[in-house]
């Protein structure tokens, strides 16, 4: 949390608002990084993740203006995302967030000017975030000098460096393997939902490729599950955000006070119940716009409708994709993972 509290706090205090957003965003997503297993280090996904993001955040903001390279953008990253899911949950996790930075930022206010100030901006953009993450790592890598390792007996490392290498990435690229088969799933999604999200005039349609790309997962089971408690965690989150939002009318230091609040509250979920996290998640979310001067029950309202309909997306490609290769008497490929082989 110090990780957070501290662009937060300065940046109100001293006018930047914007700034401690984009701070806090690197920030709030680095803090995650701490709960993956090791990639090559022990803080390796963490770094990893300030790098990516920042450079999805860079190039999301070069696409703003242009649906068709913002389209093609966010297909290969769909794609890289899901190719990341067969070398570790580490890996995974970074191509994720690197999928979620670049949809956000290319939805970020045009800049007017020339193509000079898209590039000066997207810069900015690139750097906020960038220093927001660098500064979490820093801080929390810090801490793990003087504290020792939590050790749990629920997850062991599933990081194998090989993974990395020519000949097993070139097994992923087979069409009958699972990977291959979740690339072309994964970008499916992400072409549909970003043409519905550019179709759209109003606040926040974003969100709508945000969550259809954050939904799925190899395993069918898992996406169905993922799908209906995000929806209803951030229906309740929501409805929550805006009891608040009504009754208290928070500005200044008290928006600083319910964004912390709800990301503790998100970082202590996130490997509780999904549900649960995205109720807390959603309040987040909420706040942050609200530093960021984004009029907050407009935001809800288009984040909620926005949520329905990317999570109708994900679900229903991936049931086109389940029920179409019965249909094709495509048998169904084996993935690897912790708990043993499993059918996608």
């Amino acid at each position: 949390m110090p990780g957070l509290a501290l662009p937060l706090i300065v940046g109100i205090h001293y006018g930047y608002p914007g700034t401690a957003a984009l701070m806090v965003g690197g920030a709030q997503c680095v803090g995650f990084g701490s709960y993956q297993q090791p990639l090559f280090t022990r803080s390796g996904a963490m770094l990893a993740a300030s790098f990516g993001i920042a450079l999805s955040a860079l190039v999301g903001a070069l696409c703003r203006d242009n649906t068709v390279a913002l389209l093609l953008t966010t297909i290969l990253w769909a794609v890289l995302y899901a190719f990341s899911n067969s070398i570790s949950t580490a890996t995974a996790w970074v191509g994720q967030q690197c999928c979620i930075f670049l949809v956000i930022s290319a939805a970020a206010p045009n800049t007017p000017g020339t193509t000079h100030d898209l590039l000066y901006s997207a810069l900015l953009r690139g750097a906020g975030v960038l220093a927001g993450g660098l500064l979490q790592f820093s801080i929390l890598w810090i801490f793990r000098l003087w504290l020792p390792e939590a050790h749990t007996k629920f997850s062991r490392i599933d990081f194998d460096p090989t993974r990395f290498q020519r000949a097993f990435l070139k097994e992923q690229l087979s069409p009958g393997s699972g990977t291959f088969q979740f690339a072309l799933r994964m970008a499916v999604t992400a072409a549909v939902a970003v043409w519905i999200y550019k179709a759209q005039t109003w606040t926040s349609a974003y969100w709508i490729a945000m969550t259809a790309l954050l939904l799925p997962k190899p395993e069918f089971v898992q996406t169905m599950a993922r799908g209906l408690l995000r929806a209803a965690g951030t229906l309740i989150g929501a409805a929550l955000c805006t009891l608040i939002v009504v009754e208290f009318h928070p500005s200044g230091m008290w928006l600083a006070f319910y964004v912390l609040v709800f990301q503790a509250a998100t970082y202590l979920l996130n490997t509780v119940n999904y549900g649960a996290f995205a109720v807390t998640l959603t309040g987040y979310i909420c706040f942050v716009l609200a530093v960021a001067r984004q009029p907050p029950r407009e935001v809800l309202l288009h984040r909620v409708m926005a949520t329905l309909i990317g999570t109708g997306v994900a679900l229903s490609v991936h049931i086109a994709f389940r029920y179409g290769r019965r249909l094709l008497h495509i048998k169904p490929p084996k993935i690897h993972s912790l708990e043993g082989d499993t059918q996608v």
